[in-house]
């Protein structure tokens, strides 16, 4: 099996294609499966494919304690080491977005180019209601055990009304969702009083990113979008029609046009030293 030894945890992932190298970096309560529309079709275009389980994800280790976007972003340093990735393209979904962000600012040499998908954004001050259902949420999750609680409140959010669309696609979802053990919602798994600062160091994250947002994603995801597409640098914007908060399985024709024109646009662009 594909393991690699990753800041003191084992990371699970694939790897495939042959060319530069594109890492897809899934979001909360998913696993890497989630970008099975997007590995052939990169793939196909001439790119290496690295996804990977997210620590705590998929079939990555669980541990108790560690669930900071510094760490998240020390696990990816370490699985680009084991696979000798010098640099590589990140491309980050959600909860996956904030730790490209995290990685870019950890290790710039090491990134070609951002695809932020409805990404979030650590440190930003989600709204009153954003923030009332993720509490609900981790008390559901410490009460009555994480199955019964993503079935009743994660998998009802509006974040997946796009995705209840395509019935057969929301049940692959749901499917990796009640699998998650969300041992990053116990007591102790985040240090008390921990504060992510990515959202005041943007204007630092110098690559070529694309902002990718859809167009029925909820008014914080939208916003943070358009906080992304303001403040970094060498950014540009594109919102995806009739989509929600999950292109990559919403719409994939879109989404793999989208992501693969813009990176074949970025490697033409010479590499600043």
């Amino acid at each position: 099996m594909p393991y690699a030894q990753t800041n003191r945890i084992d990371t699970f992932y694939e790897d495939s294609g042959q060319g530069p190298a594109v890492v897809l970096i899934h979001g909360h309560s998913v696993d890497l499966r989630m970008w099975q529309y997007q590995a052939p079709a990169l793939t196909d275009a001439g790119y290496r494919v690295v996804r990977y389980d997210v620590r705590g994800h998929g079939r990555s280790t669980v541990p108790a304690e560690g669930y900071t976007w510094e760490n998240y972003s020390a696990d990816l340093a370490g699985l680009a080491g084991s696979l000798s990735l010098e640099a590589a393209h990140l491309v980050g979904i959600s909860m996956g977005g904030g730790i490209a962000l995290q990685f870019a600012l950890d290790s710039p040499h090491r990134v070609l180019s951002l695809t932020l998908v409805d990404a979030a954004l650590p440190g930003f001050t989600y709204s009153e209601e954003f923030t009332s259902r993720i509490e609900e949420l981790v008390q559901a999750v410490q009460t009555e055990g994480p199955r019964s609680a993503f079935e009743r409140l994660w998998l009802a959010h509006p974040f997946f009304d796009g995705l209840r669309r395509h019935p057969e696609r929301f049940a692959f979802l749901r499917e990796m969702a009640l699998s998650y053990p969300a041992a990053d919602y116990r007591e102790g798994a985040v240090p008390p009083g921990y504060a992510p600062t990515v959202v005041d160091r943007l204007a630092q994250i110098a690559a070529p990113a694309l902002i990718l947002v859809g167009e029925q994603d909820i008014p914080d995801f939208r916003l943070i979008a358009d906080l992304l597409a303001v403040n970094l640098p060498n950014a540009r914007q594109l919102v995806l029609p009739g989509c929600g908060h999950v292109p990559p399985l919403e719409d994939p024709d879109a989404f793999n046009e989208a992501l693969i024109a813009f990176l074949r646009d970025v490697s033409s662009i010479p590499r600043s030293s």
